[in-house]
């Protein structure tokens, strides 16, 4: 059993720290945990993930933090309201609340998306910090590539110096060192050429973000803000923002340059923006496509 098994610090002289670059700083992985969190049916209601309600999980009272949710008149679909939960289950005593028309709050937030957030000159400013990050990994990125693929030539290079060792009759095969050498040559050599096949892939699959670009994705995006594809609307909003909240006198969008990358990257995928609203699926009952060899026996 290992001492990491049992809790026991190994001694200082079997220790071997290996000090490694990191690939995206902490701030962008922080973010990225953040999105997960936020898309995680563990920790996310299902109702907020599928459900037809344009700002649902997304509106939070400015005053308590309590979720806004979905309030019908006694008429049924007549009316409809954002109020206030806390104060909607625990009265004036718990939050002062406020109540707000859904139709009215929903027009606030999708034309302060579309005028501010999809401008193309607020979108690259947003994000030039952001992309600059990017190039410096990406930078970073291609230095690790050139340093993989050394490391993948110098244990072929001293693998063939052995072989040829061996059929000059200089070095014995039955060697245990000797064998032992070649396998952990070839373990370098492998290990080294997977991790350039990953780092290059990852490379690949980078789309560049030009002004250009971002003008193209704003104008289309707009047009499908503004449309009546409710769906469409749901999916960008919950994409974009992490939250809306709100106040008596103003509503505070908080979002993340993170996922503002994401949606245009997404978008250069295909024409238009059809992907924006693409998202993993994330609650669906019987999604299993069929049996497997884990499925346990019935009956």
């Amino acid at each position: 059993m290992s001492s990491w098994r049992k809790g026991v610090e190994k001694p200082a002289d079997e220790v071997v720290e290996v000090e490694v670059e990191p690939i995206i700083t902490v701030e962008e992985f922080e973010e990225v945990q953040a999105i997960m969190r936020s898309r995680s049916p563990q920790l996310r209601a299902p109702r907020f993930v599928s459900g037809p309600t344009l700002l649902g999980g997304v509106a939070f009272c400015a005053d308590c933090c309590g979720a806004m949710t979905l309030r019908t008149s006694g008429k049924g679909t007549e009316y409809r309201y954002y109020t206030c939960c806390t104060a909607a289950r625990q009265g004036p005593k718990g939050c002062k609340g406020r109540s707000i028309p859904m139709d009215e709050l929903n027009d606030l937030v999708v034309n302060s998306v579309v005028d501010r957030l999809l401008s193309p000159h607020f979108l690259e400013e947003a994000l030039s910090a952001l992309l600059k990050r990017r190039d410096e990994a990406a930078e970073r990125e291609t230095g690790r590539i050139v340093a993989l693929k050394r490391n993948a030539l110098d244990a072929e290079k001293k693998l063939t110096r052995l072989y040829e060792a061996i059929e000059a009759g200089l070095a014995d095969l039955t060697d245990s060192n000797l064998k032992g050498r070649i396998a952990e040559l070839k373990r370098i050599r492998d290990s080294a050429q997977a991790d350039v096949e990953r780092a290059e892939g990852r490379r690949g699959e980078r789309i560049e973000i030009t002004p250009q670009a971002l003008r193209t994705f704003a104008a289309a995006a707009k047009d499908r803000m503004r449309g009546e594809d409710g769906s469409f609307r749901r999916n960008y909003i919950q994409q974009l923002m992490q939250r809306a909240e709100v106040g008596t006198d103003e509503i505070r969008i908080v979002g993340s340059r993170v996922r503002l990358l994401q949606t245009p990257v997404a978008s250069g995928r295909k024409p238009g923006v059809e992907t924006a609203a693409h998202g993993v699926r994330s609650f669906d009952l019987k999604w299993l496509p069929g049996p497997d060899s884990n499925q346990r026996p019935t009956g």
